[in-house]
C-alpha cells in the first residue's frame, strides 16, 4: 500500500495550523524572520517581562503585609515568569524545533514508502491527538479563559450597578501603578486585559507546540514498532525456510532494519535535546506547581468575593491542566519507547541471520533505557509525578486552612 495521501494531508494540515499559531506570536518561521517579526518577538518578550516586574513591585509594595495579598499575587507572578521562560526557550532553541518541524513535515514521509493497515491506524490515531491538542489548548481552553478573565469583571460591575450594590472597580489582575487607578481605570483595564490574553495565549501555544511534537515522536515510535514486527514477513520466512533467494531476502531484511535504526537514533537524539530544553521548565513546574495550585485553591475557597473566587477557580483549573499536560507528555513518551522492546521480540528474529540477530540484540539493549522527559534529571515526568504534585498541593492546602485566621 503506497503512502496515504489523505492521512498525510490531514496530518500536515495540523502541522501548518500549529505554525500559523506560532507565527502570530512571532515565533515562526524559526529562521529567516523579517525585521517586523523580530521586532514583534522582542516587543512581546519585553511586555511579558515588564508585567512580571510590575507584579514584583505589587508584591513588595502592597502585598508583604497582607497574607491574603501574598497568596493573591504570587500565582500571577509565577505564571508571568514561567511564560517569559517558555517564550524565550522556544526562540533560543529554534534550531531544535526547526529540525523536528521539518522532520515531521517532510523527512518522515520520505523514509516510508509503504504502509500497513496498522500504520494507517497509527497515523490516524495520532493525527486526532494532534488535532485535539491544537484545538483544546488554544480554542476550547485558552480563548474561553481569556473571555472569562477579561470580560467577567466588566459584566459583574454592570450587574452590581443595576441591582444597586456598591460599585467596585474590578480588574483582570491586581497590579501596582505609580498613579491613581481610579482616574485611569479604562486605560488600566485595557492594559491588563491585553496582557492577560497575551500571557494565556503564549502559555497555551508553547505548550501545544511541545505536546504536539512529543505526540509526533510517539507516533513515529509506534510506526517503528510496526516496522519491527513486520521486519521478517511471511514471504521472507517462506524464502528462508525453502532456501529460495535467501541472500537477497537477508539483505532486504538488513536494509529495512538499518532504516529503522537510523530513524530510532534520530528520535532518541531529538527526544534527548527536547528533554534538556524543557528540563528547567519541568523542574520549576514540579517545584512551584504544588505551591501555586495550593494557593489558588486556598484563595477561591476562603476569599469572600465572588469575582476573586471565580477568577482563582479558573486559574486553579488552568494550573492543573498545565501540570497534567507535562506529565502526560512524559508518560506517553516513556510508554511508546518501551513498546519497541515488545516489537523486537515479535519480529520473527529466529529466522534472521547472525548479523541481523546481533543488530536486533543491540537495539533491544538500547530500548531497555526508555526515552524520558525529566525535571533536569532529578525526577521523571509521568503520571506518578502528577499524583505526587496533587498530593503535595492538598497537604499544603490543609496546612493553610489550619493556620489561617481571618
Amino acid at each position: 500500500m503506497f503512502a496515504p495521501r489523505k492521512e498525510r494531508s490531514i496530518f500536515l494540515n495540523e502541522i501548518h495550523l500549529l505554525s500559523f499559531y506560532l507565527s502570530k506570536l512571532f515565533l515562526f518561521p524559526f529562521f529567516g524572520k523579517t525585521k517586523f517579526k523580530q521586532f514583534g518577538y522582542y516587543s512581546t518578550y519585553f511586555l511579558i517581562v515588564f508585567t512580571s516586574i510590575q507584579l514584583c513591585f505589587t508584591l513588595v509594595l502592597t502585598g508583604l503585609n497582607d497574607f491574603i495579598e501574598i497568596i493573591n499575587i504570587s500565582p500571577n507572578l509565577g505564571v508571568c515568569v514561567m511564560c517569559a521562560i517558555k517564550y524565550a526557550k522556544v526562540n533560543s532553541n529554534r534550531a531544535l524545533y526547526y529540525d523536528i518541524f521539518e522532520h515531521f513535515r517532510e523527512d518522515l514521509w520520505k523514509t516510508i514508502s509503504e504502509y500497513s493497515a496498522e500504520d494507517l491506524k497509527t497515523i490516524t490515531k495520532y493525527t486526532k491527538i494532534f488535532k485535539l491538542t491544537n484545538r483544546t489548548l488554544i480554542l476550547y481552553l485558552s480563548l474561553p479563559l481569556i473571555a472569562i478573565v477579561t470580560i467577567f469583571p466588566w459584566i459583574l460591575m454592570v450587574y452590581e450597578n443595576k441591582v444597586g450594590k456598591e460599585q467596585k472597580l474590578l480588574l483582570p489582575f491586581d497590579g501596582w501603578y505609580p498613579f491613581d487607578k481610579v482616574n485611569w481605570y479604562f486605560v488600566v483595564y485595557i492594559w491588563e486585559s491585553f496582557m492577560t490574553g497575551l500571557i494565556i495565549l503564549v502559555y497555551a501555544i508553547t505548550d501545544a507546540l511541545n505536546i504536539s511534537f512529543v505526540a509526533c515522536i510517539c507516533m513515529e515510535l509506534k510506526l517503528l514498532g510496526n516496522s519491527l514486527e513486520n521486519l521478517i514477513n511471511p514471504e521472507d520466512i517462506e524464502n528462508i525456510t525453502r532456501r529460495k533467494n535467501i541472500s537477497r531476502t537477508h539483505e532486504n531484511i538488513k536494509r529495512k532494519l538499518n532504516v529503522t535504526i537510523k530513524r530510532h537514533t534520530f528520535l532518541a537524539k531529538i527526544s534527548s535535546e527536547l528533554n534538556i530544553t524543557l528540563g528547567d521548565l519541568m523542574l520549576v513546574n514540579y517545584t512551584f506547581g504544588s505551591l501555586f495550585i495550593c494557593l489558588t485553591a486556598f484563595t477561591f475557597t476562603v476569599v469572600d468575593d465572588l469575582y476573586k473566587s471565580l477568577r482563582y477557580f479558573f486559574f486553579f483549573i488552568a494550573l492543573i491542566v498545565a501540570v497534567l499536560d507535562q506529565c502526560i507528555m512524559g508518560q506517553s513518551l516513556s510508554d511508546s519507547s518501551e513498546q519497541l522492546a515488545e516489537a523486537i521480540h515479535a519480529s520473527n528474529w529466529l529466522y534472521a541471520d547472525q548479523q541481523t540477530k546481533r543488530t536486533l540484540l543491540m537495539l533491544l539493549m538500547r530500548t531497555q533505557k526508555p526515552l524520558q522527559l525529566t525535571a533536569n534529571g532529578y525526577l521523571v515526568m509521568n503520571l506518578d509525578t502528577f499524583t505526587r504534585i496533587c498530593s503535595s498541593s492538598y497537604q499544603f492546602f490543609n496546612l493553610l486552612r489550619t493556620i489561617y485566621q481571618p
